[in-house]
């Protein structure tokens, strides 16, 4: 019987726990992995003191739905100035949305236990996205619909939002497990608007 593939395989599991611990070990000052929230996608977290600046990168508008994009199709058909005698969203189109988050964190142990904390914070963020819209209207003395299916608009907002969360390291493993939720105000293009957005993923300390 062949041992030595079993034998490269022992080596590599113990390479790789030795690699945890002494990562665990380290001082871990920074973060990375994956966030489900808006926007989905990559997390960074740079950690000193009780401090921490985050920063996240992936899709927005992950958990919009027909409602979202009902108001977006109203705020550019206002913004147009059209004055049809009758008109109708019927749906719509999206390229994938892009959005940028960033934060400054204050971090606070939670009672006794090693590697539990809360955190809240303030920053900003950027939304880049495409739509397309179908919609139909009628012109004055004219009772036929004209349909058009595919007007392309793009959009950019930008924000302000305030973030409270909790997160917990695990004592003998690099690894940090964090949920939490933000308060989103649209400043541009479409002022005073509030999101709630929650959040939850794993990120890979070092």
């Amino acid at each position: 019987m062949n041992k030595i593939p079993h034998m490269r395989y022992s080596i590599k599991l113990l390479a790789f726990a030795s690699f945890l611990m002494g990562t665990s070990a380290a001082a871990q000052n920074w973060g990375i992995g994956f966030r489900l929230g808006d926007p989905s996608g990559l997390t960074l977290k740079h950690y000193w003191n009780n401090k921490a600046l985050e920063v996240s990168v992936g899709r927005a508008q992950f958990f919009t739905g027909n409602s979202f994009y009902n108001r977006q199709y109203q705020r550019w058909y206002d913004r147009r100035g059209y004055n049809y005698d009758k008109h109708e969203f019927l749906g719509y189109g999206t390229s994938v949305p892009i959005g940028v988050q960033v934060h400054y964190l204050i971090q606070n142990p939670i009672g006794n236990v090693n590697g539990l904390s809360w955190y809240f914070g303030f920053g900003g963020q950027a939304h880049v996205a495409s739509y397309r819209f179908s919609y139909r209207y009628k012109l004055p003395n004219d009772n036929d619909w004209i349909y058009v299916s595919d007007e392309r608009v793009s959009s950019v907002d930008l924000g302000i939002d305030a973030v409270l969360g909790i997160e917990y390291t695990f004592p003998k493993a690099p690894v940090s497990l964090f949920a939490d939720g933000t308060v989103y105000m649209e400043l541009f293009d479409d002022p005073f608007v509030f999101f709630l957005q929650p959040g939850t993923g794993v990120r890979f300390r070092f």
